[in-house]
């Protein structure tokens, strides 16, 4: 018995950091540029070229907050594993499952673009090559490669999302607000597949929709990071 409570403290103080980390790495990433600005083929890769580093690093910064995003998930579905096991084995699943597609896009950020725009822009004997396969790369698309994985990621944190409404609704005044959007986040992630499925939401519009609901989950970090902060206090004085 003490070994499982000093693992719950372990989990809740982790929670507590990454929830805090998560918010300082949100900031962070907004001072790095992840895309060119739209325009012609040869203007974007010489804006990559004379940006290559800045962006290099924001995806790095993105990988990192996407981890541990990711890892403050896993802390929570853990809390949900007393009142709803199976609930919570699903939404361990489905984040697992969205780690790998977030983890491709990204990847591909720091490590395959790169060498492509250093490819085209000295002209090498790829650079033909380069071009054709940086345009399945586009991290703006919304039907490119590069975003396809993400939208995927993104589809899998929504069906996380809502395998934790009910075990989290059954705890405190802070982990009803999480589950409360949580269950907002999941079911507007879903009209939004289902809307562009449908023809209802023009193919240029799904990056600022997407953008939106994401911000959504910056409620839930700060609602259950304030709930593990209680439970180490709570812990400490008991």
């Amino acid at each position: 018995m003490s070994n499982r409570k000093d693992l719950d403290d372990t989990i809740n103080k982790l929670g507590l950091r990454a929830a805090i980390l998560v918010v300082v790495l949100g900031a962070v990433s907004g001072f790095f540029p992840l895309d060119a600005p739209h325009g012609a083929f040869g203007d974007r890769m010489l804006w990559y070229s004379h940006n290559l580093t800045a962006f290099t690093l924001g995806w790095a910064v993105q990988m990192i907050a996407m981890l541990v995003l990711s890892g403050f998930f896993a802390t929570i579905a853990w809390t949900a594993r007393s009142s709803h096991p199976i609930s919570s084995f699903l939404a361990g699943t489905a984040l697992l499952i969205s780690v790998v597609c977030f983890l491709i896009p990204k990847f591909i950020a720091i490590w395959s673009i790169p060498q492509l725009v250093e490819a085209s822009t000295h002209m090498s004997h790829d650079a033909e090559l380069a071009g054709q396969l940086f345009q399945l790369l586009h991290p703006s698309l919304s039907f490119s490669l590069f975003t396809s994985f993400d939208y995927l990621g993104f589809w899998m944190y929504a069906i996380f999302a809502l395998f934790l409404v009910a075990p989290l609704y059954r705890l405190s005044t802070d982990a009803k607000i999480a589950a409360a959007i949580f269950g907002l986040f999941g079911v507007l992630y879903h009209a939004l597949l289902l809307g562009v499925m449908f023809g209802g939401i023009a193919s240029e519009e799904i990056g600022d929709y997407a953008n939106m609901l994401f911000l959504l989950l910056l409620i839930p970090v700060i609602a259950m990071g304030l709930y593990f902060r209680t439970q180490v206090k709570n812990m400490a004085d008991g």
